[in-house]
């Protein structure tokens, strides 16, 4: 217990009461991130704390109340789907390649993206996002789309065997 006055200030208190302070100060705002029944279960865990008759109980229950304190808060962050700046530099050349010869083929048959995407096997959005290099195609779907095509994968991608 403090037997001295704390002042009204942070830079008032005394050198003893200061990282005190902090800590609870850092515990308040934690606890307070804590989902409710994360919350509850501590509350719950520092009355059992308080009941334990040896120390051995109270560092079980200690540990308990760290393992509460120490989640990693969960987050989520949008997926960049449609980032075509994830894609390095010569991907996306590689991606605008590709995708310029499958619309020149394509065109080139008088068909639309649903028809290619319909033979091919594909959902037409798939076709225009690669048409548009908006991703790099696999194998399976270049494969797929010169099959439908008609012509060999190296008509589309020059890398290939």
């Amino acid at each position: 217990m403090l037997t001295e006055k704390i002042g009204e200030t942070y830079s008032e208190l005394p050198e003893a009461v200061k990282p005190a302070l902090l800590a609870l100060s850092i515990l308040i705002d934690r606890i307070g991130s804590l989902p409710k029944a994360d919350r509850d279960d501590l509350f719950e865990l520092l009355q059992e704390w308080q009941k334990a008759e040896t120390p051995e109980d109270q560092r079980s229950v200690q540990r308990a109340m760290e393992e509460i304190l120490a989640q990693v808060p969960v987050t989520t962050r949008p997926l960049p789907l449609n980032d075509s700046a994830a894609m390095s530099p010569s991907s996306k050349t590689w991606a605008e390649h590709v995708g310029k010869a499958i619309r020149k083929l394509r065109c080139d048959l008088g068909w639309t993206q649903k028809q290619l995407a319909e033979k091919a096997g594909l959902p037409q959005s798939h076709v225009s996002r690669l048409e548009n290099a908006e991703y790099t195609a696999t194998n399976l779907t270049l494969t797929k789309i010169a099959t439908a095509l008609g012509v060999e994968v190296r008509a589309m991608d020059p890398c290939a065997d």
